[in-house]
């Protein structure tokens, strides 16, 4: 690896024991990132794709089962990211504490609250159907494919649901949510495709700009409250991928604004 073969270069260099000192005892902040980044991915639109149904779903109901719920969730992903990077390089060595640690955090969240309320482990099947998908995808290179992310938004989108069960309601007028979120975040895949590892691909391109235009009228149809935040997600699709590349955390920055907008539109359809 890249990193690997850096460090080994540097350390064939000559060093005063007081400068080896400094860097034990100063590490840069290079050397900071470094070590975050090993436990929190920068994946900056991620976040959005794990709060927005979560959020969604608080609409028809809130209890304190959805804190242990939430935390659940989040460190929940975490583990899985840690996994499929095991399962991708094969380096358990590299992952095996950040593995351990978040999946442990996210058991002793969830296992009490599938106890409390059991009613939450009829989505358990679907998620353990995705997490293989994603898996197996993963296993043969295929991880940053469309499918994979499509994927990982379907089991998102349940959270949508899963989150007014945890509040011991009716998780059925929370479906309209699960679709919303979810047509919204599968578009997300087609656009962030354009942007990065497609981009200058006319037909990744144009998928994506029809993909927009097609869910805006669905949306608009269906509610007119929803015409807002699409006609935002079919403008951006349209026009960003058309200028040069924008850098990561730029492209998050615009979709977390979006996400919000999405979910000011969820909070105000009637159910």
């Amino acid at each position: 690896m890249a990193g690997s073969a850096t460090g080994g270069a540097f350390a064939d260099r000559p060093r005063t024991a007081r400068a080896s000192s400094r860097r034990v005892s100063s590490p840069t902040p290079r050397g900071k990132r470094r070590s975050i980044r090993s436990w929190i991915p920068p994946q900056h639109g991620v976040w959005a794709m794990l709060l927005l149904p979560f959020l969604a779903g608080l609409r028809l109901g809130v209890d304190w089962w959805q804190v242990p719920l939430l935390v659940g969730w989040i460190t929940g992903w975490l583990a899985s990211h840690h996994f499929l990077l095991w399962v991708k390089t094969g380096r358990w060595r590299r992952v095996r504490v950040q593995v351990l640690t978040f999946g442990a955090a996210s058991a002793a969240m969830l296992v009490p609250l599938a106890i409390a309320r059991p009613a939450v482990m009829w989505f358990a099947p679907l998620f353990a159907a995705l997490v293989g998908v994603n898996v197996w995808l993963t296993r043969i290179g295929q991880e940053r494919s469309t499918a994979n992310g499509i994927a990982s938004v379907t089991m998102a989108s349940q959270m949508a649901l899963i989150v007014p069960l945890t509040a011991g309601v009716d998780w059925r007028p929370a479906i309209p949510l699960a679709i919303i979120t979810w047509v919204y975040l599968v578009g997300t895949v087609l656009y962030v495709k354009s942007m990065i590892r497609e981009h200058g691909s006319r037909p990744h391109y144009w998928v994506s700009v029809t993909y927009h235009a097609a869910i805006l009228v669905g949306c608009a149809w269906w509610n007119p409250w929803l015409a807002i935040p699409f006609s935002l997600l079919l403008l951006r699709a349209t026009v960003l991928p058309r200028r040069g590349r924008m850098k990561a955390p730029v492209i998050g920055a615009v979709e977390t604004v979006l996400a919000v907008a999405v979910l000011i539109a969820e909070l105000a359809v009637p159910l």
